[in-house]
């Protein structure tokens, strides 16, 4: 009697573990993962989704913006020599922050930037908010406001102009630098996510201080597109 008791806690026990086992198995595949979580590809082998794009198409999506803004500029005492748009459509792991000279209507430089992690799926599509303690993205129009020096050091106020974004303030919604943010493109895998704030790498940074150095008293306009 005693030989079956403890044949049977000892199947218990093996049951356990393989239960155990295979619910840690379940919980590691790539289908539970959970938005905002960072990856890479040495975790986790499966295809990250974008949303569907054609660069071609995108840009001439950002250069109709880019006279939008140059409209908007002039209308409302903004800095008519430069704005800066950002097309969300475009996958973070490819430079989609533009610096445009407007009165050339040319490109000056791009950079990668980071959305906020409320705003990733990991199926394709980003979605976007103004809701306070979302951690989304907003897109639409703001101006660049003044510089401080954050937790996260240099970084500028942003004004949101729309509906779509006019709690940007409230939010503490800020262009600035990260670490974690590369200076050149990465390999189809998504770089790290803000928290709702355009986050872009600290070299950028400072090449778009120089631009907003240059705007007085007229604010340069950020679009942010998708």
């Amino acid at each position: 009697m005693k030989n079956v008791l403890i044949g049977i806690i000892i199947l218990l026990l093996i049951a356990g573990n393989v239960y155990f086992y295979l619910k840690s198995r379940e919980k590691s595949r790539p289908g539970n993962i959970m938005a905002g979580s960072v990856i890479t590809k040495k975790e986790y082998a499966f295809r990250y989704e974008v949303p569907p794009y054609e660069m071609n198409a995108e840009m001439r999506k950002v250069a109709a913006n880019r006279q939008e803004l140059k409209l908007f500029a002039e209308k409302n005492r903004c800095n008519r020599q430069y704005a800066f748009i950002i097309d969300m459509r475009i996958p973070s792991y490819k430079k989609r922050f533009f610096v445009y000279d407007l009165q050339k209507d040319s490109l000056l430089t791009a950079g990668l930037v980071a959305h906020g992690t409320g705003s990733e799926t990991f199926r394709g599509a980003l979605v976007f908010s103004n809701v306070p303690d979302s951690r989304c993205s907003s897109l639409g129009k703001y101006k660049i406001g003044a510089s401080y020096k954050g937790m996260y050091g240099l970084s500028y106020r942003l004004q949101g102009l729309d509906s779509s974004n006019n709690k940007a303030m409230q939010r503490a919604i800020v262009l600035h630098g990260h670490g974690c943010v590369p200076d050149t493109e990465t390999d189809e895998y998504p770089i790290c996510f803000s928290y709702g704030c355009p986050m872009v790498s600290t070299q950028f940074l400072q090449q778009l201080k120089g631009y907003i150095a240059r705007q007085g008293k007229l604010p340069i306009l950020l679009s942010v597109i998708y």
